[in-house]
């Protein structure tokens, strides 16, 4: 009875952490749009690739900073205050001595790149990696006791603060990609300041001890392999974009990327700060765990498949009323990348697993092979055009999910026939997305981009609540539905879910 009543328990916190973590990120990605919109219009492409350049830099060194110690305080069932003083002291000392390092060898970075003005950014920048690592450590802590309402306004406040309160009115005034680069420093340092006075129930002094190091180590070491691997995966198509095409062109393909990673991230925040700490307490049943990755599997597809057909179908109206007409170069990429979506968040449900049960090693080793596609694919498609290295990134993002789910399915004994029904729905739906915009753009022809954008969003949006109001399963699929019944409130009695 009281593991049941435990089982209930951490249902309704997932719920609770989901719903509210969520509104934070879509409230979010909603001013993202707008920020990007009006920035868009306020910065050249070759301004934003410097500001990009600079930014990759900065968040390598944050995450090597870490050491996957702060995964360490999630996942482990025994932690107590010598263990977070460990983290928290060996983190803030290896962010200095890497803040240094950056600090001495910018000018060799600057040359590399091939961008002189990231001499002196990346000087500033290295000055901020102490803060982040201590951001990194409480935002884990917090985590770690389920705090997800708490972390997730920190984090909304702080963007807020610093892009739309700084990043805008410099680039309005002309400061160019410091714009960009000053509303980065400033975040970091607001939401240091938020977790110091909301999160000093839950932090300890900064101290060293031997044998807790000794009990984090390993599993740290493999949650920092993997936290590495995936960062150069995410950053090392920008580096060869800025070295061998040029930061005008990194400009355009990281804006397409920026626009299309969204969703993605959306979810992968979610799984970071909600899923993950949760599956990380149930790790030890196999079968809820399967039912978590079904069930993960679905929700994501429903979610990213049809966004998918939507993008595709509405690219260059989504560039033209977002971006503006000096950014039309990004609509193939954004086509490309929009194909992919479901790839990059499914790939998130599988880490998931594989983290949750301390298999740090096992998702090392799968950013490693992902990293080498994405690294080698780029790289060879680089001399034929930024669509070309969109066009590779992408199938190394396919290749890699698929490797992927077909390693934790084996882990958690996930037929491949439960795989491939648990994504009919959402195939089919998407079918009906892609089938539908082309429909209103052909009706709307010659009219205003905005417009056309703008009747997608209302047509599409009502062919989906009108989906889920006759039937959630048809969209959702039978556990998906299970998922979004748990989410929503006993109000929502108009949905039929299966």
């Amino acid at each position: 009875m009281d593991e049941v009543t435990g089982h209930k328990n951490l249902t309704r916190r997932a719920a609770n952490g989901l719903s509210w973590s969520g509104a934070t990120l879509l409230v979010r990605i909603f001013l993202n749009v707008l920020v990007t919109a009006v920035l868009a219009r306020l910065l050249s492409p070759q301004e934003y690739g410097v500001a990009g350049v600079a930014l990759i830099i900065a968040a390598v060194g944050n995450n090597i900073a870490n050491l996957g110690m702060s995964q360490v305080l999630v996942q482990r069932r025994d932690v107590d205050e010598r263990h977070i003083g460990t983290v928290v002291f060996l983190s803030m000392i290896i962010a200095a001595i890497l803040g240094l390092l950056q600090w001495v060898f910018a000018p060799q970075i600057a040359d590399f790149l091939h961008v002189p003005e990231l001499v002196l950014i990346s000087r500033l920048l290295a000055v901020m990696m102490v803060a982040n690592a201590f951001n990194l450590t409480a935002e884990a802590i917090l985590s770690r006791h389920l705090k997800f309402r708490i972390s997730s306004t920190a984090s909304l406040v702080a963007w807020i603060a610093s892009h739309v309160g700084l990043a805008i009115p410099l680039a309005y005034f002309g400061l160019s990609y410091w714009a960009l680069v000053v509303a980065y420093m400033a975040e970091a340092l607001i939401l240091a300041s938020i977790y110091f006075f909301i999160a000093r129930d839950y932090l300890v002094r900064p101290s060293f001890d031997m044998q807790s190091y000794r009990d984090i180590r390993r599993q740290s070491l493999g949650y920092s392999l993997a936290g590495i691997s995936s960062v150069t995966a995410k950053y090392i198509d920008n580096v060869i974009v800025a070295r061998l095409i040029g930061t005008a062109e990194l400009g355009i393909y990281s804006r397409a990327y920026y626009l299309i990673a969204m969703p993605a991230n959306l979810f992968g925040n979610l799984n970071k700060s909600v899923v993950f700490p949760l599956l990380s307490k149930v790790h030890h049943d196999k079968a809820r765990l399967c039912s978590a990755q079904l069930k993960g599997y679905a929700l994501t597809a429903a979610l990213a498949l049809p966004t998918s057909a939507f993008l595709c179908c509405f690219a260059k109206e989504i560039v033209l009323t977002i971006l503006g007409q000096k950014w039309m170069d990004a609509v193939a990429p954004i086509i490309i990348f929009s194909a992919v979506i479901y790839f990059r968040v499914g790939y998130r449900v599988c880490a998931a697993v594989t983290l949750a049960t301390g298999q740090s090693y096992r998702t090392a080793s799968m950013q490693i092979i992902y990293m080498a596609l994405v690294a080698s694919f780029a790289f060879f498609s680089a001399p034929y055009g930024v669509n070309a290295v969109a066009f590779s990134v992408s199938g190394a993002i396919a290749t890699s999910f698929f490797l992927y789910a077909a390693m934790t399915c084996r882990m958690t004994a996930l037929s491949a026939l439960d795989f491939a029904l648990v994504h009919a729905p959402p195939v089919a739906f998407a079918a009906v997305v892609f089938a539908t915009g082309s429909a209103v753009k052909m009706l709307l022809a010659g009219s205003p981009d905005y417009l056309v954008l703008a009747t997608g969003l209302l047509v599409i949006g009502t062919l989906s609540v009108v989906t889920v109001y006759l039937r959630a399963s048809l969209l959702f699929g039978k556990h998906g539905a299970e998922v979004l019944q748990t989410l929503t409130s006993k109000k929502t009695k108009w949905i039929r879910f299966a």
